[in-house]
């Protein structure tokens, strides 16, 4: 008797340490939904230092893991990263809990700001328009961060492997930033080979895939010669764009690439029980569809035509890749041209608001459309009602399709082209954060030309900014917190001028 009393006692501290932890990682995620300004690629470092340094939730491995996999997936990338890391911690309640406290606060200042503001929009969108300034160059510290830390531990790997994965890093940032070097050096030409983040992901991941299951001469020139092929024939240099040469560059890497991976596998030896993993797969689709399914209902109960925003913004989610920016094209497509929403609604006020505010722009974007076009259809209780529907469907959709290529890339976790992902991961998302960070400052130059402020005084308060908050993070040590509300403070101070 007292065996199994002390048994359960066992058992009752283990649950609510598993519940302690569900609830921690909810509140990290919650705070971290609401400073995190940029979305996409620019909270991976956000994210990072929450649950990974401070936090200690999950181990820097298991983070990089469920980074790769929401990478090469579509749908909102911190939710899905977020909903990685609750599942690993909590299962299906961790994974629900996670994911929708990371989309919510983005999620709920959109449709607070488009509720409240109405009629007063101009004056709350030109404050935040200028708070962003400054949230943009704290943006810029948050990534350069990342990326200085990425080369500290890449030094680990050794002299020879540094300078490869350097080369990697600078070309992965060359060839995503081409648009934001030309903008910002005042150039017109246009763009040479401007890839897109899945283009540069998918040819990354070919080399890895190719070339980590065992590199020789021949197979160095092949994949030299292919690469070259598919940059060449796909760029806008008239002499050298051949559609035909691209499309079959395009199928031979497909080809090697799977050539490489079930060589990989072979090599890994893993003894797979496929039918628990489908059920698996199975189970957790259930969950997340019926989470939609859960807070869709009061929207398919109250406004009519509301199944057909449900099931488009569905897709939109699952055609999202490329991050936000391609978003907008998707929901443009989709409900402006699809009449869910009018497009002076979704570029004069929505567009603005999300990108001004914290969180994913798909998962803010996506919310607004509910509430604009329930409040078309039938006033504000329509409206947010919509709007929830918007924002389960925007976190169910990037949750599903992610969770069955992480527990793909969990279970074959000891294939050799795996652990190669695992090593070059961070350099390759450093490139792309490099681009992001360009993106970012070009930004603040935009928005500071709509303010009517001068473009060296922008340029000067960004650079200025970035380097302090990256100053008060790596060498002081200081937490987000303060750096962020600082550069707001300064970003808002520009009203001044």
């Amino acid at each position: 008797m007292e065996h199994t009393i002390v048994q359960a006692g066992g058992i009752y501290q283990s649950m609510r340490r598993g519940y302690a932890d569900i609830v921690r990682l909810g509140m990290s995620m919650l705070r971290i939904g609401t400073i995190g300004f940029g979305g996409g690629n620019a909270l991976i470092p956000v994210i990072e230092k929450e649950v990974v340094e401070s936090g200690k939730l999950v181990t820097k491995r298991a983070y990089d893991e469920d980074v790769v996999a929401a990478c090469i997936t579509p749908g909102a990338l911190p939710v899905e990263i977020a909903a990685g890391i609750g599942q690993r911690l909590g299962g299906y309640a961790g994974m629900l809990m996670a994911s929708s406290m990371m989309a919510l606060p983005g999620a709920f200042f959109t449709v607070l700001i488009l509720a409240v503001l109405t009629g007063e929009q101009g004056a709350a969108l030109l404050g935040i328009r200028y708070v962003s300034i400054g949230l943009g160059a704290f943006i810029i510290s948050l990534l350069m961060a990342y990326v200085l830390k990425t080369l500290a531990a890449m030094q680990q790997a050794g002299t020879r492997v540094f300078r490869t994965m350097c080369l990697a890093m600078a070309a992965v940032f060359l060839l995503s930033s081409e648009a934001n070097l030309y903008a910002l050096l005042g150039f017109s030409a246009k763009p040479i080979f401007n890839l897109s983040v899945l283009a540069i992901l998918g040819l990354s991941f070919f080399l890895i895939v190719y070339l980590g299951s065992g590199i020789s001469r021949a197979k160095a020139v092949a994949a030299g010669l292919l690469t070259a092929a598919f940059l060449l024939s796909g760029s806008h240099l008239p002499a050298l764009a051949a559609p035909v040469i691209h499309d079959a560059s395009i199928l031979i890497m497909a080809g090697l690439g799977l050539r490489g991976l079930v060589k990989s596998f072979r090599m890994g030896g893993e003894s797979v029980d496929g039918m628990k993993l489908l059920k698996d797969m199975l189970r957790e689709a259930f969950v997340w569809l019926a989470f939609a399914l859960a807070l869709c209902l009061p929207a398919l109960a109250m406004v009519q035509g509301s199944s057909a925003y449900i099931g488009e913004g569905f897709l939109s989610s699952l055609l999202s890749f490329g991050g936000g920016d391609a978003y907008l094209t998707i929901a443009d497509g989709l409900f402006v041209q699809g009449g869910t929403v009018a497009g002076a609604d979704f570029y004069g006020q929505l567009v603005p608001v999300a990108n001004a505010l914290p969180g994913s722009i798909l998962c803010k974007i996506l919310t607004g459309i509910g509430y604009l076009a329930g409040f078309r259809m039938g006033g504000m209780g329509a409206g947010l009602t919509l709007s929830l529907a918007g924002f389960a469907v925007s976190v169910a959709a990037s949750g599903l399709i992610f969770g069955i290529i992480a527990r793909l890339l969990r279970t074959f976790h000891d294939v050799p082209v795996f652990r190669q992902i695992s090593l070059w991961v961070r350099p390759i998302i450093s490139g792309l954060l490099l681009n992001v960070a360009l993106s970012m400052l070009r930004t603040n130059l935009e928005t500071g030309a709509g303010l009517l402020l001068p473009e060296g005084i922008v340029l000067g308060m960004s650079v200025a900014l970035a380097a302090l908050c990256l100053y008060l993070l790596c060498a002081r040590h200081k937490a987000m917190t303060m750096p962020m509300l600082a550069a707001a403070a300064a970003g808002l101070g520009l009203i001044l001028i």
